[in-house]
Order: C-alpha cells, then structure tokens, then sequence
C-alpha cells in the first residue's frame, strides 16, 4: 500500500503543512507507505517567492483570485472570462482588490499551463494506491487540475480530497460535481484515513469483499466500496504522533525560493497543543467561522508538547515554533508556561489568546519564550465587542496592546467593522482613542466583517440584524455550478443590513487611520510615551506623532494615578487605589486633580466606563517606583514575586 499526499498552491511557502505532516505520521505508524509532495514549492520557485506571497498571504481572500486561474485550467471560459472576472470581482468596491494585482494575476494565468505539467511530471502517480490532497483558503482547484490528470492517465490509483474547504457539507458539491474524485474527507482525519488505507489495503491484496469506509468520508455507493458500520472515532490529540516534515525540509532545501527570508530553518514550525475554542463553547463569536463542528476544546498534556516540541527543534533545528491552536489553553499557565520558563533555550513561541490576560500571566508567557501572540483583539469600542461576542472590553484590549510593549511580546491584531447593531458614533471615539495609542502596535489589517460559514452571523444571520446574505461573486467565476450547489460549497458570504453603507464609509476612515499609523511604525516615526526614572525622579517622555512633544516630572499623586489604572479600573475605583498605592499616600484632592491632569493629557485614558494609563512602564521602572514608595504589591502594576513564584 503507498500514499501520496499533496499539499498544493497557494500553501505557504514557508512553514510545512501540520496537518498533512500529522497525517504522513500516522500512515507511516500505521505501516502505510507514505510520501508528502510539496508542489507549492514548484510554483514558488517558478513564480517567484515575493509574487507567490502575494497570492498566498497577502492577497484579497474574497477574490479567490488563485482559485480563478485554476479554474481556467480545468474549465477554460465554461464559467468565466477575463473580463467578467474583473469587473463583477476584482473591481467590487468592498470584496475586490487593487488594479496593481491585474497583473500579477494575469501573470499567473500564463504560467499555471506549465506549472501543471510539471506537477504532473513530478512523480509517477501511478505507482501510488491512493493520492490525497488537502484543500485550505486557495488550495482547491490547483488540486482539482491535477487529481483530473492523474485520473485521465492512471485511472486506478483513488483520489480524496480533504481539508478545511470541504469540511461538512461543504463536501458534498465536490463529490458531486467532480466524478474523478473517489472520496471525500468532511472533517478530521487522523484516525479514519489510516482506516481508509487499511481498508484500500484490505480490498487490493483480496482479504475482503470491497473497500470498508470509515464514517467522515463521501463516496459513491458501488464499486466495491461499502460503508462501515463502526461509529466515527473521537481522536485523542495526547495519541497523535509527532508530525513529520521530512519531506518538506528535503524540497524546500532543494528550491531556491526562500533565500531572501533565510531558507526554511529560519521559518516558524507549525505545531499543534489544542484544538477547538474553550471560549466559543461557552460564546462563540458572532463572526468567526472556524471549527466547523469540531468547537469542543481538547488540550494535550504538558508533558506530550514539551515531548513533541523537543523532537521536532532538535530534528529539524528550527527555534521558532507557531502553535496553531486557536486559543491557548488556560490550565498551561499551571504546568507548560512554567516549565518552559525555567528553561535556558532560545525557541522562540507563537500562540493565539484571549485579550483578557493579566500581566503577570504575559510576564510569564514571555518568560517561557512566547515572543508573538496572536492577540484576539478586534476592536476598540465596547458596543461593537458585545455585538461581536467578544467577553472582553476596550480597556482590556489597549492594557493587553501595551503591557506586550513593557515585555517585548510583538501582538498581532486587527480592527473588523460594520456590524449590524453597532453605534455609528462609536467609530469617531474609536478613531479618536487610535491617536492616543500609536506608540503602540498597529493593527495588521482594518476591514468590514467577513461573513463565514459556521459562524453565528451566518447560522442565524436574520437575528443577527442582516437582511440579506449570499456566497461571495468569485464562486459563480471559479465552479460551474447552479445556484444551490454554490450556496452549500461556499464558504465566504456577502451581506447587507440597513446601516452598512454608513458604517462601511465610517469604517474607511478608521482604515485610512490604520495604514498612516502601520507607515508611521515602519519608518519608526510614530513616537513614544513612555514613563523614565533619573534617581529617584521619574518624567514622563510624549513624542507621540498626533500631539506635541513634551516631558514633564510626575509628582506622587499622578505616579499612583499611574499605577492605579495599570489594569482597567472605575474612575472611582482608580482613586481609591491611588490613595493606597503610595507611602505616605496622596490626599483624595491631589489623587483627583492628577488623574484629571493625565486625562487632559492622554496619558490616561478613558475607554467605555473604566480608565487605563496609556503610557508605557517597562519593569525596571516599575522596580524603582516600588523601591520609592508604592504601598503594596499588585499583580496588574509591578512586575510582581506571584510569577517568580510560578517559576520554581
């Protein structure tokens, strides 16, 4: 028995596919002979690795722009042309993209002929009893092309197709409407596909009257292929191997595509410790589509990721692990965390939170080697943060965005606009509140909502406040299909409620915002606000871009002020502890005309109903306004012995 699986265009370049290399792994336990083909590479090289990115990373997802050249090679102008594609897609005022991609897509229409040929020439499919592709964001129809050649000229070696972009029902319509597919994998499959394969095994050696199907997989009834009557398997993460990127680490050596980023070794090195989301089994956000049916939160051991983590650094020698977890799992501040923190490594950490962290717990996430977080942070206005079902406030988001500052965690995050029910208002305050912060990371993009399948906002789009829903133009462009087959294999969906051209034209204004802000980070001109000690003076330090400069000493009232509203607090829960944070402590007069004084100032902020201080404290400066006075420990304003204690 011997396996291909395919991970093609547009997969990055850069990282490995985990769950094709999950899956290698389990074949191969399973005494299934197994190969990866990385034909995204062959394109990367061919293309060009910056023009590549532009399609798998950097381009408008909505378009579906690789998926459309591809479907030109599979179906010539059946369902689309040129100019059709660019007028009803490309030019849509919210969904489209820039002109200056023209080109390059026009470019890849050139050279996916040639790319297809040799992808095909690559291997000797026909030595192989099945071949797999694993289909996510653009991966779909360059699958399609080849999986329809491999039929044409090896007609018995079975094709299945699985992957993010046919979980559920979604897979179906592939079923359906591509004859050349023999399976279909509608949702995980580290335990049915080695059954698959046994099952293939099983049928080809004689040792059984057809090939038994697990649950989880589509197929046409007939030709020897029956289903199983045993129940779908739960899969155990704590049983999963080690994923295998051998084969990866072998092409992407052998193509020149990633010289300017380092090569391959210099990457992040995707590895898994959950999956599910433990907050969207309690809330699941309105707009997020991911999971599918699969939101129960499963977490491996500590000691099953510290095991899988050491083998995958110490085989492939990458220092930089990309956990792809969508949440990260809050008991690993108990036992994980800590244990990566007493370490004396330099693997760097990536991981997906919830923005309510405290400090303390970022402390000691950055102790452990999380360098880069996925931030969850989507908006800075209350009311849109309930809209989205968020459980999280304004105020949290900004402390989170600056305490990553204090440590030196790099936060990724993003502005999403123009739900129904939001307060227009709102998005002047939140424009408003963006100047206050821009010593502080910008977010990576600033977009309208994107309606996905499996997200509360389509499930239950009417009482969400949305009148009207349908799948995105670029599907009737890339399938052939009628109207209902679209509607189930679509998984991007456009929308209308009565106040989005208001909310879209406001929205621009916060994006137009953004990009300034994103030139200003890059050319290292946004500014800072930062609080500094000489002796045992400390001065506050404002060359923020959008206010004039200036450098002032704080007295004792606003320095407690400071501290006080470290983490989110009521204006009068603020003074309160103003009045508790210094020795001797500052009367409740000067408490309030300080906190009066750094409001005007916007070095505290006012966001919804709690204030924040906005100005940055690293840790040393935090040890010597403790030495100078402060009157107790807080884990939200010092930098405190609660994670000290942790570590040992």
């Amino acid at each position: 028995m011997k396996v291909a699986l395919v991970v093609m265009p547009f997969a990055a370049l850069t990282r490995p596919s985990l769950s094709v290399g999950l899956l290698q792994a389990g074949l191969r336990r399973d005494g299934i002979d197994c190969d990866t083909v990385y034909l995204n590479l062959l394109l990367g090289r061919m293309l060009g690795a910056s023009a590549y990115r532009r399609f798998s990373s950097d381009a408008a997802i909505t378009t579906l722009a690789g998926e459309w050249v591809f479907s030109q090679m599979l179906f010539g102008q059946r369902c689309s042309t040129w100019e059709r594609y660019r007028l009803e897609v490309l030019e849509d005022p919210v969904w489209g993209t820039s002109t200056d991609r023209h080109d390059e897509i026009l470019a890849l229409l050139e050279i996916a002929p040639a790319f297809l040929d040799h992808a095909f020439e690559a291997r000797a499919w026909g030595d192989y009893d099945l071949v797999g592709f694993t289909s996510t964001f653009e991966q779909t129809m360059p699958s399609l092309c080849l999986a329809s050649r491999i039929r044409e000229h090896h007609p018995s070696t079975l094709l299945v197709l699985g992957g993010a972009n046919v979980e559920s029902v979604m897979g179906q319509p592939y079923l359906d409407g591509f004859g050349f597919l023999d399976f279909v994998c509608t949702g995980e499959a580290d335990v049915s596909l080695p059954r698959l394969c046994a099952g293939i095994r099983e049928f080809k050696y004689g040792r059984a009257a057809s090939i038994v199907v697990p649950a989880g997989f589509l197929f046409r009834p007939g030709a020897c292929r029956t289903a199983s009557a045993a129940a779908p398997t739960r899969v155990d993460l704590e049983q999963l191997p080690t994923p295998d990127y051998d084969d990866f680490f072998r092409s992407a050596d052998s193509e020149v595509v990633l010289e300017r980023d380092g090569g391959p070794r210099n990457q992040w090195l995707p590895v898994e410790a959950s999956r599910g989301c433990w907050w969207g089994e309690k809330v699941h956000c309105t707009f997020c589509g991911l999971n599918g049916e699969t939101m129960r939160f499963r977490a491996k051991s500590a000691r099953r990721v510290v095991e899988e983590t050491d083998e995958l650094v110490a085989r492939h020698g990458v220092r930089r692990l990309q956990f792809a977890d969508n949440i990260l799992s809050v008991a690993y501040f108990d036992d994980l965390l800590p244990l990566w923190a007493g370490r004396t490594d330099d693997t760097a950490r990536f991981f997906e939170i919830k923005s309510n962290l405290s400090r303390a717990q970022l402390a000691l996430m950055r102790r452990a080697g999380v360098t880069t977080i996925q931030a969850g942070i989507e908006s800075l206005c209350d009311r849109t943060l309930r809209v989205m079902g968020k459980g999280v406030s304004a105020a949290q988001n900004l402390a989170l965005l600056r305490w990553c500052a204090e440590l030196g965690i790099d936060p990724l995050w993003n502005v999403i606009y123009a739900f129904p029910g939001e307060t227009l208002s709102d998005y002047a305050m939140m424009g408003s509140l963006m100047r206050d912060v821009v010593h502080l990371p910008p977010p990576d993009a600033a977009a309208p909502i994107r309606m996905d399948r499996f997200s509360p906002n389509f499930a239950r789009w009417e009482a969400h406040g949305f009148t009207g829903i349908a799948p995105m133009p670029a599907y009737r462009h890339v399938f052939p299909f009628d109207a209902a087959a679209l509607q189930t294999l679509a998984y991007y969906f456009r929308y209308d409620h009565p106040q989005l051209d208001e909310a879209l034209l406001a929205g621009a204004d916060v994006a137009l915002f953004v990009r300034e802000w994103q030139d200003r980070r890059r050319h290292d001109t946004a500014g800072e606000l930062l609080v500094r000690c000489e002796g045992r003076a400390f001065f506050v330090d404002d060359t923020r871009y959008t206010r004039e400069p200036a450098t002032w000493r704080l007295d004792a009232a606003e320095i407690a002020v400071l501290l006080a509203c470290d983490r989110p607090r009521s204006r009068s829960a603020a003074l309160v502890h103003a009045m508790q944070a210094r020795d001797p402590a500052p009367d409740p007069q000067r408490c309030e005309a300080a906190l009066a004084s750094l409001l005007e100032r916007r070095v505290v902020a006012e966001a919804g109903t709690l204030c924040l201080t906005l100005a940055c404290m690293p840790d040393s400066v935090r040890r010597a306004i403790l030495d100078d006075g402060a009157a107790q420990e807080s884990d939200d304003v010092i930098l405190t012995s609660a994670v000290e204690r942790t570590m040992s």
